[in-house]
């Protein structure tokens, strides 16, 4: 026996051209707003502010967002400051043979860049030592274009080397931007640094009993021969 027919009617209409889709509806980004999240005391709220900042290319050209960026450098959680020298680092990045960013938004950047002194240079190298050790993720070449960018930084790098009151650790790291960057100018400071240390290690091996006044030194060797190795070739 035949089952009886629906009487029901579905008028399905299906739009077979390739490639429509509905428009998605982007809501804009206040900078402001977003600014006010980005510097809360809250790591979840600055996380947000900084999503909703470096998410927009809108948000990214307002004149504000360098200017918060910058003043986050010594952000406390790391993953956030790597994100941050990250983001300040793509304003200066090339892609094929021209500048993402137009040169008055560059411009604006490295004035802010200009301003940094020895806090911000330490924070650089404290997140450089982080990927060292692989708790995040940072490229060099982006802590290179900002480097290059920030005064006296390689005297900041040298003294930052040269300082026992730091961890060693640090003090390399400080060592190795040096050469990422190709600071020619701190080279005859890190060959100071590499004879006193030696000097002191062959005073060690001659005098037995002589006791090092910071055997931590002796760790930092490695990185200033590849560096000086390195200053040498750009020469």
């Amino acid at each position: 026996m035949p089952r009886p027919r629906s009487r029901t009617r579905y008028d399905l209409v299906v739009d077979r051209t390739p490639g429509r889709l509905a428009p998605r509806v982007i809501p804009a980004v206040d900078p402001w707003l977003a600014g006010e999240m980005f510097v809360s005391q809250h790591i979840e709220e600055r996380r947000r502010g900084f999503n909703l900042l470096f998410g927009s290319e809108a948000a990214r050209r307002s004149s504000l967002t360098p200017q918060l960026l910058a003043s986050r450098m010594d952000e406390p959680d790391m993953p956030l400051r790597v994100q941050i020298l990250q983001a300040l680092s793509d304003y200066f990045e090339i892609r094929g043979r021209e500048y993402r960013y137009p040169p008055e938004m560059r411009a604006m950047v490295t004035g802010h860049l200009r301003k940094f002194d020895r806090p911000h240079v330490l924070a650089v190298v404290e997140a450089h030592r982080a990927g060292r050790n692989n708790t995040v993720r940072l490229r060099e070449e982006s802590l290179a274009r900002l480097l290059e960018r920030i005064p006296n930084v390689a005297v900041h790098l040298t003294r930052l080397a040269g300082d026992r009151a730091l961890r060693v650790g640090l003090r390399e790291s400080a060592i190795e931007l040096i050469g990422v960057v190709g600071f020619t100018d701190a080279r005859e400071a890190l060959e100071g640094l590499e004879m006193r240390i030696e000097g002191r290690r062959a005073g060690q091996l001659t005098l037995g009993f002589a006791p090092s006044d910071n055997p931590d030194d002796q760790k930092l060797l490695p990185a200033l021969k590849e560096t000086l190795r390195a200053l040498r070739e750009t020469d």
